[in-house]
């Protein structure tokens, strides 16, 4: 019986496992991580409804949700362990992690100046649920909209966890799976939409203590961004052959959300001046370019306005003209001084 309910379970199951102190082996499937059987502690799906958007072949609720409107959705959870295990819900927004995946375990904070709204404001699910070994229950999830509706979509995952002894009761893992919630409001225009946005560049290390230039990306719409282009140029404006550049396909932008894009220096030196950034973001239906100067220096990085860009470049060019023109002043003095007291000595004579 355990076997046949793998296999029925498993194949509905569209979730993401973290596994704690201890190590784990995924499957994948849209783009989301399926948990091996071997490492399974409870299975779920969703159940999803008849006008669920895209259809159950989705794996997750993807609903429309008018103004005012509330909906109860339903979750079966079974446990094939011989222990009673605890079940604690909560509901978070996806985010988006840097080099453009989406987050539905809640790992990165939501940013609230472009995520003002949050939709997992208007969810709820039980806390903490008891199932005893072998046994099935529905968790219910109730979702509320606010009375005046909301434009586009609204991102959540519902989160279940629960903690168990490894063999011997030694280590205690903990296991969190998250099915995606999506709610869809009033549609979107395109005089609503609004363009990506990046305010921030810096250098940091990244996985592996790779050196990389970091450049923010800010989506403000209510909207998902998939299968998207990112790539970014940075041209030396000195040095036409020190240039730093990369490209990363099939990304995918959660809606009301900021990251981090990494340009690595593969093994390059970082070279102080003045760059030309290209930021060209590409999807199936928007093509948005980004230009921004940028100042490099001491493994620093920042954003300069175009005055500023001229400054920096001609920087030192200013600085010695300042000193030539001193220098032909005092020469100037000099010389003058010295024809005065030439005047006033022949004068005497």
């Amino acid at each position: 019986m355990f076997k046949r309910l793998n296999g029925l379970w498993f194949c509905l199951l569209v979730g993401l496992l973290t596994v704690q102190t201890s190590r784990s082996v995924f499957a994948k499937r849209d783009g989301m991580a399926i948990p091996a059987e071997q490492k399974a502690t409870f299975m779920l799906r969703p159940e999803l409804p008849k006008d669920n958007l895209g259809g159950k072949q989705l794996g997750y609720f993807n609903l429309k949700l008018k103004g005012g409107q509330q909906r109860t959705v339903f979750l079966k959870v079974f446990n094939p362990t011989a222990q009673p295990l605890m079940i604690y819900g909560h509901v978070k927004d996806a985010t988006t992690n840097d080099n453009a995946t989406v987050d539905y375990l809640g790992n990165n904070p939501i940013d609230r100046q472009l995520l003002k709204q949050p939709g997992s404001q208007w969810v709820k699910v039980a806390r903490a649920t008891k199932i005893q070994p072998n046994e099935t229950k529905r968790l219910k999830v109730t979702i509320k909209a606010p009375a005046k509706g909301f434009k586009g979509q609204k991102a959540t995952a519902i989160n279940l966890s629960t903690n168990q002894l490894a063999q011997q009761n030694a280590v205690e893992n903990h296991y969190v799976y998250a099915i995606g919630l999506i709610l869809n409001g009033q549609k979107l225009t395109a005089k609503e939409q609004q363009p990506l946005r990046s305010t921030d560049i810096k250098t940091r290390f990244v996985k592996q203590k790779r050196a990389a230039i970091s450049v923010a990306i800010a989506n403000p719409n209510p909207a998902y961004l998939k299968s998207a282009t990112i790539n970014v140029e940075l041209q030396n404006q000195r040095w036409s052959l020190i240039r730093y550049q990369d490209k990363k396909t099939n990304r995918k932008i959660a809606p009301n959300s900021r990251f981090y894009e990494d340009v690595p220096l593969g093994g390059k030196r970082l070279v102080a001046g003045v760059y030309r950034m290209t930021l060209t973001i590409k999807t199936a239906h928007k093509r948005q370019i980004i230009h921004k100067n940028v100042a490099i220096s001491k493994g620093q990085a920042r954003y300069v306005n175009r005055n500023n860009d001229q400054y920096l470049k001609y920087r030192n060019l200013l600085v010695l003209g300042g000193f030539v023109i001193v220098l032909l002043g005092v020469v100037a003095g000099y010389q003058i001084l010295k024809e005065k007291h030439k005047k006033r000595d022949e004068h005497d004579d």
